[in-house]
């Protein structure tokens, strides 16, 4: 089949001992490769009666496969030839034994004709007809012509642009080095084309991929008519327009959306390409110019026609359209940002005002999105990919209620995904800051200043009256920004003990007894959030028992009165941060060892049947932990020595550990004192604290067993069941 065939061809042009042998043959595989889409379109365009399904379907494969294979002739194995000849014609010809102008420049015509077709052909598929555009424009580009006269070809044959001929273009020049191709086509396959929304963007893409920057951005004498879209001054701009065009349309199909959205995004990612080559000196001091003048003129002129896409579109039903927008609106920042480093970059000139572009663009996206209100999904995506190209601090100053706002918004469950994507995107960005510091006293500083930023917020969100609103804050905040800024753990914990809620007027005249209830209520919800805290912090191993026990006091004067808080689901969130530990073998800790069993104790009996369960989950945790303690402590015990580690971890402690007596040599610190603040104990001390272990387990049995059997002594025992 011409499938079969085609895709032969293309495997053998794939090879490098088939790529010379095509090379040679270029103008019999262009003629067969004609020759077989003139054969099917006509049965695409208008299917015979009777023809079914499978039928089209392999006429469709026949088009796509026959136009990649001419497209590979074309960019893959001319495009050497290209440079040395001028033109694709003349290539061609040089690798015929026979060269036969009027026979090459017959099928470069034909091809040319046969492109229009199939771009303009509903029937065929979507990607040959988009290959079909990038052979159209490989043909006006390898015309071998000067890149003005280039650019003038593809607005007039290709964009259907008016455009004022050059004095070197004319059908004499042009018949010498690419006479396939007309100066005015009104052919009926392109006017056609040229009316519907589909074959315009496939082109528009083609020239994106396709064109060279010193064809796409050579300026255009545009005559002014109806049919021109806009203002364009040369062909990348006028491709802008033409996208644009079909972006605005209402009653696109779900398909032909995307296709769109996506040609926006990558004309605009192209033009931030662009930009960014001006910055690194790869683009000469022409060019350069003309895109810095085309970025001013896509900051000004459609900066309210991007903005639009993304009120209109960001929470399309699409999902592959919101994909899109949101990669049109990160295109259209890094383009203000590259602006912003040109300008930065140039000479400051008082009388012109082009400086201000880039700030007071960001300045007024920024604005624009603050001013949006908190229900709408979009605002929290929108800052999310703004706070990774602005200056967090200047955010803040901008607007201080911001985290206090998201936080509140967290607690509902159809907006807390949207506010956690603005949590992570901010402490992503304040992260990299951190790192990019220049020293570690600055790290530090910086640090600090972020972490203050977090403090207030979060704790206000964690003392609220609202139960939802702590269950989300551990599921979309807390570990996230406890594994970003460990160090803000025992800062959240002091301010926690000194939280106070504000009261209002109203509540201190109603008398002591709501005073008392609302004291009350405000010290159970720091207790809940401070279990919360610690839970979190202890799994992620950021903070110890013993390092607790170092702290305020007054953290474990609450703990002990959160073993009597009258909601179970708090007593259960307890009970996993005593039962649970991020390493099995980490000895039980006498304050753990108090308030689990005070805890056990005050709750044996419990009516709620879900912390029974919890309970249960928690206490078969504990058990296992004190079996892996237990073995742990005997084997120090009897042999003197810690369990033999892997070679991974061996190795991580020797760095950590040399790298820590080099640090404390240079502060005037002996080994001995640098190993003992590392945990690193001798032999005596070591297995003296592995036999306190062992007393400590045996213990927590003994009284865990007498517990158990006390419990089933008396009528209404635990887990008794209040109906069958």
């Amino acid at each position: 089949t011409v499938h079969q065939r085609a895709m032969a061809l293309e495997t053998l042009a794939s090879v490098p001992q088939g790529a010379p042998v095509i090379r040679r043959f270029v103008s019999d595989v262009l003629v067969y490769s004609a020759n077989a889409l003139e054969t099917s379109l006509p049965d695409l365009h208008s299917p015979k009666q009777g023809q079914g399904s499978v039928e089209l379907v392999a006429l469709r494969q026949d088009c796509t496969q026959v136009i990649r294979l001419v497209f590979l002739c074309l960019s893959k194995l001319i495009a050497d030839d290209l440079r040395l000849h001028g033109g694709l014609q003349a290539a061609i010809l040089a690798s015929m034994r026979t060269p036969l102008p009027g026979y090459v420049e017959k099928t470069l015509q034909r091809m040319y004709q046969l492109c229009w077709n199939l771009v303009g052909c509903e029937s065929a598929a979507l990607n040959s007809r988009q290959v079909a555009a990038m052979v159209l424009v490989s043909l006006i580009d390898g015309s071998g012509v000067s890149p003005a006269d280039r650019a003038i070809l593809l607005a007039r044959l290709v964009l259907d642009i008016d455009v004022k001929p050059s004095s070197t273009l004319d059908d004499s020049g042009l018949q010498q080095t690419a006479g396939y191709l007309p100066l005015s086509d009104k052919s009926e396959s392109r006017q056609q084309c040229m009316d519907d929304a589909v074959s315009m963007v496939c082109v528009a893409r083609a020239i994106i991929a396709v064109v060279p920057y010193e064809v796409s951005l050579e300026t255009l004498d545009i005559v002014s008519s109806q049919k021109n879209f806009g203002i364009s001054k040369n062909v990348h701009e006028a491709v802008f327009t033409h996208v644009a065009s079909v972006c605005g349309r209402s009653q696109l199909a779900p398909g032909v959306k995307v296709i769109v959205f996506e040609s926006m995004a990558t004309w605009l990612q192209e033009t931030a390409r662009l930009l960014e080559r001006c910055l690194d000196g790869s683009v000469d001091q022409v060019l350069s110019k003309t895109a810095f003048e085309l970025g001013q003129r896509i900051l000004k002129l459609q900066r309210e026609r991007i903005m639009g896409y993304l009120w209109s579109y960001w929470d399309d039903p699409l999902d592959a359209v919101q994909v899109r927008v949101k990669s049109i609106f990160e295109a259209f920042l890094d383009i203000g940002s590259a602006m912003e480093k040109i300008v930065a970059s140039q000479p400051k000139n008082t009388d012109d005002d082009s400086n201000d572009i880039p700030n007071e663009f960001l300045s007024d996206v920024l604005d624009l999105v603050l001013t949006m209100d908190w229900s709408r999904k979009v605002k929290y995506s929108l800052l999310a990919t703004l706070c990774t190209r602005i200056d967090i601090f200047d955010l803040f100053a901008r607007q201080p209620k911001l985290l206090d706002s998201c936080l509140e918004t967290l607690a509902q469950v159809n907006m807390a995904s949207r506010a956690s994507s603005l949590f992570t995107a901010l402490l992503e960005r304040s992260a990299s800051d951190v790192r990019a510091a220049q020293d570690k006293d600055t790290a530090r500083t910086l640090e600090d200043r972020f972490m203050n930023i977090w403090i207030a917020p979060v704790v206000a969100a964690l003392c609220k009256d609202d139960e939802t609103s702590r269950r989300m804050l551990v599921q979309h905040l807390l570990p996230t920004l406890f594994e970003t800024f460990p160090r803000i753990v025992p800062l959240i914990l002091h301010s926690l003990i000194q939280y106070q809620q504000s009261v209002s007027l109203d509540l201190a005249s109603q008398g002591r007894v709501v005073m008392a209830e609302h004291r009350h209520s405000t010290d159970a919800c720091r207790q809940h959030a401070l279990i919360i805290v610690l839970k979190i912090a202890r799994s992620q191993d950021i903070l110890t028992f013993d390092q607790l026990a170092a702290m305020d006091p007054e953290i474990v004067d609450m703990l002990k009165r959160a073993v009597y808080h009258p909601d179970w689901s708090v007593r259960a969130d307890m009970l996993g941060l005593l039962c649970e530990a991020r390493k099995l073998s980490n000895p039980l800790h006498e304050i753990e060892y108090e308030l689990l069993f005070k805890l056990l104790r005050v709750s044996a009996n419990a009516p709620s049947a879900d912390f029974r369960q919890q309970q249960h989950g928690a206490l078969t945790s504990f058990a296992m932990r004190l079996v892996t303690i237990a073995t742990h402590a005997e084997r120090i015990v009897s042999t003197g020595r810690p369990p033999v580690p892997s070679q991974k971890i061996r190795h991580r402690e020797r760095d950590a550990r040399e790298a820590a007596i080099a640090e404390g040599r240079k502060v005037g610190k002996s080994e001995e004192e640098v190993l003992r603040e590392l945990g690193i104990l001798s032999k005596e001390e070591m297995v003296q604290q592995a036999q306190v272990a062992l007393a400590r387990v045996e213990q927590a049995v003994n009284e865990w067993l007498d517990m158990a059997v006390r419990g089933c002594l008396y009528p209404g025992a635990g887990f008794a069941k209040v109906a069958v």
